[in-house]
């Protein structure tokens, strides 16, 4: 789906990256790894289209993201989920709302939109939290939201940038359990993570592909 050749970039005199090639798959699950400085947030940068490469450096489906224009640019992100560690969530809305939000901007007709939303509350046992005041949901809880939103959305692949960050040991073997279970009904999964503890889970209990910054 995705195809990185000899990807560099360059902030003045500091290169922080360097030659990347890699690829990403439909359906699998992989980390992005590398100490502070690395170039991770960088390569996130070039996956949706933030950054604009080189010619011949990312492909979306063997298409160059280099020749793009803008509105193409503008519908290649609209394939793409991203989990901030911050989760992005409206605070005005119920955790119900802000989960079909996207669908409802996209006008999805209803019974669609419920037939999603239903598929997702049972994978991600949301009933005890779906209509809450969002601002008094814990750090795990809006975590859950966030990665439910990202998963109705339907995108080509979700980006989860530090998805355990504000979280507990608990919780962190929790949200493993989610990008397992979003991995297994098919969404390619990009996990960008310093979290030593998730990436040893994740690999007892899934095929994990690593890329090394």
């Amino acid at each position: 789906m995705i195809n990185i050749e000899n990807l560099s970039k360059n902030f003045g005199n500091l290169k922080v990256l360097k030659n990347i090639s890699t690829t990403i798959n439909k359906g699998e699950i992989i980390s992005i790894i590398g100490p502070s400085g690395s170039g991770k947030s960088t390569l996130v940068k070039f996956l949706i289209g933030q950054l604009r490469p080189h010619k011949n450096t990312v492909f979306y489906k063997m298409e160059d993201l280099a020749v793009l224009g803008e509105s193409e640019i503008q519908r290649y992100r609209r394939k793409i989920w991203i989990i901030f560690q911050d989760y992005q969530l409206i605070q005005s809305l119920s955790p119900q709302e802000n989960i079909i939000y996207p669908l409802l901007l996209e006008e999805t007709p209803l019974a669609v939109i419920k037939k999603k939303y239903d598929a997702v509350k049972d994978l991600l046992d949301l009933s005890t939290i779906e209509t809450k005041d969002i601002k008094k949901l814990s750090w795990w809880e809006k975590q859950k939201v966030a990665m439910a939103r990202a998963i109705i959305h339907s995108p080509d692949f979700i980006i989860a940038d530090e998805p355990t960050g504000n979280l507990d040991s608990e919780s962190t073997f929790q949200m493993a359990d989610i990008l397992i279970k979003a991995n297994q009904i098919g969404n390619t999964i990009v996990l960008v993570t310093h979290d030593e503890a998730l990436l040893q889970y994740l690999k007892l209990n899934v095929q994990l592909r690593m890329i090394q910054l």
